[in-house]
């Protein structure tokens, strides 16, 4: 088992917000994709800067549209692993 931390196969963003897309493993062995929650990041008033999920009116509206975006992205990726996991015509 490796101790390597897991990163995110992609993000989608929008200006201060961000979802991470995540791929798995099933214990059946097919993957699968999931999300993270939409997060916002921002500088306080010492310069540091954070994250947060929480989500102001008008950054609801921009967390849906990137969980839209994240949605076709998440099609694509499975997409090109069924394409690498498919013989090519005639091999199989």
């Amino acid at each position: 088992m490796s101790t390597e931390k897991q990163k995110p196969v992609d993000h989608v963003k929008d200006f201060n917000l961000t979802v991470a897309i995540w791929k798995h493993e099933s214990k059946e062995g097919s993957t699968y994709y999931q999300i993270s929650p939409t997060e916002r990041r921002y500088k306080d008033d010492q310069g540091q800067y954070h994250n947060s999920t929480s989500l102001s009116g008008t950054q609801i509206l921009q967390s849906s549209r990137l969980q839209d975006l994240a949605y076709a992205r998440i099609r694509e990726l499975e997409a090109a692993d069924y394409a690498a996991s498919d013989p090519a015509p005639g091999q199989g």
